[in-house]
């Protein structure tokens, strides 16, 4: 007979059933679209309830857990760019960072998207961050260049010296640049992609403010400094993008605005010791894990590589501060950050001649992908594979962004004047206090 089977987890007092399907001869026509129609609302229930009780499958389904709005891509750029453009950002300089936190959030990585516009429109106003500020070349040879970013927007320092390191590449098979004097350049990966669209392997790193808190320490003293590399393949692409802590800190930003708990093991408390479930006290007082966790699951790899990134990044570039003594990533801080970043490209076919290259991490990417998977429903990825699937889902539902996010966005269009521009789905949510994204806001002493 055809029938569906209905899965309802053990831990919410439920139990499988099987129900005839909507076109069973079974159910009179009427009848049939009534139980859909119930059964399609008992299931979306139960389907959220158990996401919510579960343990997640990665620390992403965390973050996009709760409720969603969808905005077309295009609608979102253009407000998200009026928005900094009102803060004081250059036209094109807005335009250019607002893609780059929409790109973010199509890639499913909204810890680093419009989460973030708030405080980027507050770095503005306060005069922290020069929105209309030009980078230049301070000093280079052939294949290298050290940038001086002039305190502009990350992702504006970021454009300019990967196309620098790309150009350079392109001449000499190999080329390194850094910068200093930057601030936030938002996913590392946008600016590995700058390089793969050329046909380059390209590397992005960059140093943030302290919110790690090394293996030993009890107190932050390194950033979530990530790593991206982007690697050409034949029709495909290898796509890595992580932080070198155990999440980014803006993955807890969002739990935050959520008002959820945080998975043991992304963060500790004050002490340094213990890990904690409070995403305000990893926030404020406590900090992020190193990649691998606590000492006892090797946390202190993650810690080498944290610094392994500060080095290329701050030190390397002239930074004038480095490691724990970077300013706070705060609209309150009162001075320029002075993030460092690194780009490294490198041209395959200068050390592989012929194409050979792309063709054989083809073949590695699709071996790696056939592996025999432990969960049979679980498919075998390689990095960049989920966020390609992000962003097909765009193309059809639109740009899927947290309500809690959304009506941060809504608060700030009522603060710079421009509620009649917000796109129509942000507009039309119901009414609801949006939570200030964490480090517009002084920490709590206690």
């Amino acid at each position: 007979s055809h029938c569906i089977e209905v899965f309802a987890p053990a831990s919410l007092g439920m139990s499988s059933a099987r129900v005839p399907s909507p076109g069973s001869s079974l159910l009179p026509a009427l009848g049939g679209l009534a139980v859909g129609v119930g059964l399609g609302l008992l299931l979306e229930k139960v389907r959220r309830s158990y996401v919510e009780s579960r343990p997640a499958l990665s620390s992403s389904e965390v973050v996009k857990s709760g409720t969603d709005v969808y905005v077309e891509k295009a609608e979102l750029e253009a407000f998200i760019a009026l928005c900094l453009e009102k803060s004081g950002a250059a036209p094109a300089h807005a335009k250019l960072v607002a893609e780059v936190l929409v790109a973010a959030d199509c890639r499913g990585v909204p810890s680093h998207g419009v989460n973030r516009t708030d405080l980027y429109c507050a770095e503005l106003r306060a005069g922290l961050v020069d929105g209309k500020a030009v980078p230049r070349i301070q000093a280079e040879t052939v294949s290298t260049a050290n940038i001086d970013g002039q305190n502009s927007m990350g992702a504006v320092v970021s454009s300019f010296a990967m196309n620098v390191c790309v150009e350079k590449a392109k001449s000499t098979g190999v080329s390194i640049v850094v910068c200093h004097g930057s601030n936030h350049f938002g996913i590392a990966g946008y600016w590995a992609e700058y390089a793969l669209r050329e046909g380059l392997i390209g590397m992005a790193f960059t140093n943030t403010s302290p919110f790690m808190v090394p293996t030993r320490a009890s107190t932050r003293a390194g950033g979530t400094n990530p790593i991206a590399c982007y690697c050409p393949a034949k029709e495909d692409s290898f796509q890595l993008d992580m932080a070198t802590t155990t999440v980014p800190v803006g993955k807890v930003e969002v739990c935050h605005r959520k008002g959820r708990p945080i998975p043991s093991g992304w963060g500790v408390d004050q002490t340094g010791t213990r890990s904690t479930n409070n995403a305000s006290e990893v926030l404020q007082r406590g900090g992020l894990t190193p990649l691998g966790g606590l000492e006892e699951t090797a946390g202190y790899k993650g810690y080498g590589l944290n610094m392994m990134v500060e080095i290329l990044c701050a030190v390397l570039s002239g930074c004038q501060e480095v490691g724990p003594d970077v300013p706070p990533w705060r609209a309150d801080r009162g001075k320029q950050v002075d993030y460092g970043h690194c780009f490294l490209c490198i041209d395959p076919n200068k050390l592989l001649p012929g194409g050979g290259f792309q063709d054989r991490l083809a073949s590695y990417l699709t071996r790696m992908r056939g592996l025999t998977p432990a969960r049979p429903q679980l498919a075998v990825l390689v990095p960049g594979d989920p966020e390609r699937k992000e962003e097909g889902l765009v193309l059809s539902l639109g740009v899927r962004l947290n309500e809690n996010v959304a009506l941060s966005v809504r608060a700030l269009a009522v603060e710079l004047n421009c509620v009649d521009q917000l796109p129509a789905p942000i507009r039309a949510l119901k009414a609801g206090a949006a939570v200030k994204h964490p480090f517009l806001t002084a920490p709590s002493k206690s």
